[in-house]
């Protein structure tokens, strides 16, 4: 049998205050698998979702107290960023013609498997960044048949803008 190393998972990265689960970007609070720590990056399944539980809480507890400590400074959101980022998450929707997510997806593994793998050199990154510049012209083009309920292509549509972002990160640092 064959078995090639690959990249499971991406976890942990953001450090937290143990307490409150604080980042070190105010008003940030992370939990899981993105936060880093004793508790940050688990895979255990058996005692990741008490974790969860337990850390959820205290950061959902940080992240009231943050708020109760601004009284009247909490920071407002612009309306106009808020229509704006309703637009560009409805785009998939409402757009025809466009490319299916999933092939996009699938081009985007393919890239990152062949060209920023375990063993990376760097014509091979360099070649891969300027893929992931043509797989993120492709990603604003999708479209998605359906509305937002039960739709996992439009969640993967929403979900490829960070896919990517995490990608070129990823390629970056191995640079």
């Amino acid at each position: 049998m064959e078995v090639g190393p690959t990249c499971h998972y991406v976890m942990g990265g953001v450090e937290v205050d143990p307490d409150s689960e604080a980042a070190l970007v105010s008003g940030l609070f992370a939990v899981g698998e993105v936060s880093g720590g004793m508790h940050g990056s688990n895979r255990l399944g058996g005692n990741s979702l008490s974790d969860l539980l337990v850390f959820g809480r205290r950061a959902g507890a940080g992240a009231a107290a943050y708020i109760d400590g601004l009284a009247g400074a909490r920071p407002a959101v612009p309306q106009q960023s808020v229509d704006g980022a309703v637009a560009e998450a409805l785009a998939p929707l409402e757009r025809t013609g466009g490319e299916n997510p999933y092939e996009v997806h699938a081009a985007l593994q393919q890239t990152m498997n062949d060209l920023v793998g375990i063993i990376r050199r760097e014509e091979e990154v360099k070649s891969a960044l300027t893929e992931l510049d043509k797989l993120r012209i492709r990603a604003a083009q999708v479209s998605v048949p359906g509305g937002r309920a039960y739709n996992p292509g439009w969640h993967l549509a929403q979900d490829l803008r960070n896919m990517l972002l995490v990608s070129e990160a990823v390629a970056l640092a191995a640079l």
